[in-house]
């Protein structure tokens, strides 16, 4: 005897708004076929799903409703579809071929057969159009086919599982061209420490002015040795090092510690392509290597930088501090701050 399997699927939505329903449900790698197929405990309809034969899909117009009529041996799906679109097509409901699209999966409702045909009903939302039709079917002389409900189940199952899988893999894909891109842009950006390295600049210039002003001797009253080179030590290179260079530094750590923090996102993000068995992106490797030598280059810049910057500072005071004689003896700044410390 030949068998038929259909199965129609509803998607509520207003007649005036753009929906949509695809032949097959929504696929994504690991995705199973839209067709029954049935276990070896089948009943004798669902065993029908297993066979050959050809596949026609109608459609309800206005709320996207889907039968997919599945034949086998030499049944005409042609004609099972047309026959099935005419009997559902009443109480103004219309029944055609012209398809329309929906995105996302499309749940099962219920699952009846009559005559050597499968009708598996599905609907979105509230399902209301879905159990209308599925009480239309029971009343019509249908009957609920367990089985067949069952195995839609448990397509519906593996349908989600992957597209969630197939979700979470886009965004992994995302996360990981996300950081890529953000070191990259980093590594574009380095500077090697320039504004420390411009800090070094300035305190040699200001130093060399303190040792011309102290060519001046004490002054009058003490004054060069307290106003002019007292002043220029504490308030000029000693401002250099312990405010400008202090907080350029700082600046300079946080760099290095975003810089540290993007490759640890990208080697996560690396290891979790790998971890969904996708490939990892290419000149991602290039890159940390990239952004590692930069974060060496620049803590051996900085601290080379920092003896250099305390040195000017400990010059500076020593010479304000060895300037005053006699009268103006000890009238230099005193002992000089503590220096900058090294980054790591």
């Amino acid at each position: 005897m030949r068998r038929t399997i259909s199965a129609i699927a509803l998607l509520s939505c207003s007649p005036l708004a753009a929906c949509a329903s695809p032949h097959e449900p929504s696929t994504v790698p690991g995705a199973r076929s839209a067709s029954l197929t049935p276990s070896a405990t089948s009943s004798p309809a669902s065993a029908a799903a297993g066979a050959g034969g050809g596949v026609c899909t109608i459609y309800l117009y206005g709320h996207a409703a889907r039968a997919e009529v599945h034949s086998s041996g030499e049944s005409n799906p042609a004609a099972e579809c047309s026959r099935l679109a005419s009997s559902l097509s009443t109480g103004g409901d219309f029944w055609t071929t012209q398809a329309v699209a929906v995105q996302g999966l499309v749940p099962e409702v219920c699952a009846v057969q009559k005559n050597d045909v499968i009708v598996v009903v599905r609907d979105t939302n509230g399902q209301i159009f879905g159990q209308s039709v599925c009480s239309t079917f029971l009343q019509g002389g249908w009957t609920e086919d367990a089985q067949a409900e069952r195995i839609a189940q448990q397509q519906d199952q593996t349908t989600v599982r992957a597209s969630a899988q197939a979700s979470a893999q886009a965004a992994d894909q995302q996360t990981a061209q996300d950081a890529l891109t953000t070191l990259q842009d980093s590594n574009s950006s380095f500077n090697n420490a320039k504004s420390v390295r411009g800090d070094v600049t300035t305190a040699d210039k200001d130093l060399a002015q303190e040792r011309q002003d102290a060519k001046e001797g004490n002054g009058d009253d003490c004054y060069n040795v307290e106003n002019v080179v007292g002043y220029d030590a504490e308030n000029v290179v000693g401002y250099d090092v312990t405010t400008t260079a202090s907080y350029d530094v700082d600046q300079e750590k946080q760099g290095i510690t975003g810089l540290r923090s993007q490759i640890t996102a990208l080697k996560n993000a690396q290891t979790a392509l790998t971890a969904d068995g996708l490939p990892t992106l290419p000149g991602a490797n290039a890159a940390i290597a990239t952004a590692e030598a930069h974060i060496t280059t620049a803590i051996t810049t900085t601290n080379k930088a920092i003896d250099h910057l305390n040195a000017d500072m400990q010059t500076a005071y020593s010479i304000a501090n060895a300037l005053g004689t006699g009268d103006c003896a000890n009238a230099g700044p005193g002992k000089a701050p503590a220096g900058l410390s090294h980054i790591s």
